[in-house]
């Protein structure tokens, strides 16, 4: 699929986006490195505001106007509705949200950790015994569990915009001092050109695979 996905958006995620984050987990990750569906469940519900989605937005038909006014015109003809409907002016906005639907497209996963990198534990739902599992809401370490984009809209660029939002947001909002994750050795050019720094191989064997260490620090822009 050549061309880019219409109608853009990017917010954080809530937990009545589970269903979607669930299965393009399961496009992009093997089953032994996805995330299960509990503990997405429930880093949607303890940290949403480090959760983020990007979506393709289906709107009313006429509200397309807006947004593409290509295929507004095309279902216009379809329906030949030309003579019942006038182009929308400026004023004329929608007295509530046109948006029909919401297909998530990629998404960031994130909570709060222990430490100053990604661990075993702290990939785990809070644990009795298990030091550092869980999300540690007074932590000032954000650690990543998940980066992916539906496969058809992969080289694109999406994960380099999601990635660029999610940064700068964060940084703004001062939510924590350093970004971490844990990466294959073939995505460090990727991660490098987002602004991290290789920290090299990673303790953390998670899935039985042989991870690097990666991290930017947050710095808001008002600091520059």
């Amino acid at each position: 699929m050549s061309e880019f996905p219409p109608n853009l958006s990017i917010r954080p995620l809530t937990i009545e986006d589970l269903d979607q984050c669930v299965e393009l987990e399961s496009k992009g990750f093997s089953e032994e490195e996805r995330c299960p569906a509990a503990t997405m469940r429930y880093r949607l519900t303890v940290a949403p505001e480090l959760c983020s989605g990007l979506f393709i937005r289906d709107f009313e038909w006429k509200y397309n106007l807006l947004n593409l006014p290509e295929v507004a015109r095309q279902v216009e003809r379809e329906h030949d509705e030309s003579k019942n409907h006038k182009e929308m002016d400026e004023e004329e906005f929608p007295g509530k949200s046109s948006v029909t639907k919401e297909t998530l497209v990629g998404h960031i996963i994130a909570t709060k950790i222990a430490g100053t990198r990604i661990s075993e534990a702290s990939m785990q739902l809070p644990t009795e015994g298990v030091q550092g599992s869980g999300h540690i809401e007074s932590s000032r370490i954000i650690g990543v569990h998940s980066v992916v984009i539906e496969p058809k809209w992969r080289g694109k660029n999406l994960a380099a915009l999601l990635l660029h939002d999610y940064i700068q947001k964060l940084s703004n909002q001062d939510v924590g001092d350093q970004l971490v994750l844990i990466v294959h050795e073939k995505l460090i050019p990727f991660y490098e050109k987002m602004g991290f720094s290789n920290l090299g191989e990673s303790a953390c064997k998670h899935a039985n695979t042989k991870w690097y260490d990666m991290a930017v620090d947050l710095v808001s822009t008002d600091d520059l």
